[in-house]
């Protein structure tokens, strides 16, 4: 019975990665109390420590709730994808964190596949009146991965590209907290690939390399600087899809790829003809329904001519997680096909 005890108990203190630092501690220090007592006390010391393990577990468990809701907030851009993805856990905590001209930058969290990215950091303002006058700060920044190439290039013209390759179709930003007076700001960022082709970030860094200043979308300053934050310190990132194939060929849209990721449902299509209205593919002429019913909302989408066949590629708002069956894919001008895993 003890030694059952003090193995569950064991099992419990090594599940670091569930819990936070202040609980971990917490259970430490109860563990050693009762190693250090003499054996002919631990039955009835075990009937308290299991009281008091069940205690800061489920202290463990709100805290986690709460880390998590918070995070929730970080991200809250409207995206039901991305919402469905943090709720199941698909985000990675960080606290790397970087400082130069008297401001600290601090990876909160991230998430990445092959769709999207997103990240959450924390600028500190050594001195708070940098923010006089200021209603939003932004950030230059590059991602580049442990190969070395820049898949992600958040700059403006004046500044020179790195990579070869261009992955990202669109991103989004916005300062999720602003606190002048203790000087701390949030700043989340999502990057998006209609194609769906964002590389593997393991060993990625996020080279933030210019802080900028704004009142009333009016740039004011901009102090550069060298702010390296590791995205997964060496961690291998894995992230499976899950793939969809058309139910018949009858169809006058051909499915050329489909897949479905933690973020988002990926797909690719060709139709005949050249399409010179976009709104033939915009949000009140395509989209995607599962069997209940459901819509699925989009963002925007990619364009190609190849040939006499216009192409598709976009994201819709469906997480894998959602584990839906069947889909159909419509268009209310050329069509519709049905998609099943």
């Amino acid at each position: 019975m003890e030694d059952n005890f003090e193995k569950q108990l064991v099992k419990v203190l090594n599940r670091e990665k569930e819990m936070p630092s202040l609980v971990r501690m917490s259970l430490d220090s109860t563990y050693d109390r009762i190693r250090a007592m003499p054996k002919k006390k631990n039955k009835a010391v075990l009937k308290i420590a299991a009281v008091v393990c069940c205690i800061v577990i489920s202290g463990a468990l709100f805290s986690n709730q709460s880390v998590r809701a918070g995070i929730k907030t970080f991200f809250n851009f409207n995206d039901k994808g991305i919402e469905k993805a943090v709720n199941k856990g698909f985000i990675n905590e960080n606290s790397n964190s970087a400082y130069d001209n008297g401001i600290k930058v601090t990876l909160d969290s991230y998430f990445a596949d092959s769709n999207k990215i997103g990240f959450s950091i924390k600028l500190k303002f050594e001195d708070s009146k940098m923010l006089n006058g200021v209603d939003k700060v932004s950030v230059d920044y590059r991602i580049k991965n442990g190969d070395g190439e820049y898949v992600v290039e958040s700059i403006p013209d004046t500044k020179h590209l790195k990579g070869k390759n261009q992955y990202i179709s669109s991103a989004i930003e916005k300062n999720s907290k602003f606190d002048l007076k203790n000087g701390e700001i949030q700043y989340d960022g999502i990057n998006e690939s209609n194609d769906g082709c964002i590389p593997n970030l393991e060993n990625a860094v996020i080279e933030v390399e210019t802080v900028k200043f704004f009142k009333d979308n009016k740039m004011l300053k901009g102090i550069d600087g060298i702010w390296n934050l590791e995205l997964n310190e060496g961690k291998t990132i894995s992230v499976n899809s899950v793939e969809y194939k058309a139910k018949n060929n009858s169809s006058n849209i051909e499915i050329l790829s489909a897949k479905s990721s933690p973020t988002s449902f990926n797909i690719t299509f060709g139709v005949d003809g050249k399409y010179e209205d976009e709104n033939t593919f915009g949000e009140g002429s395509m989209k995607l329904i599962d069997e209940s019913g459901k819509e699925y909302k989009f963002n925007g989408y990619s364009m190609d001519l190849r040939g006499n066949k216009t192409i598709i590629s976009t994201n819709f708002s469906l997480s894998s997680y959602d584990n839906v069956g069947k889909l159909k894919l419509i268009i209310s001008s050329i069509g519709e096909v049905e998609l099943e895993k």
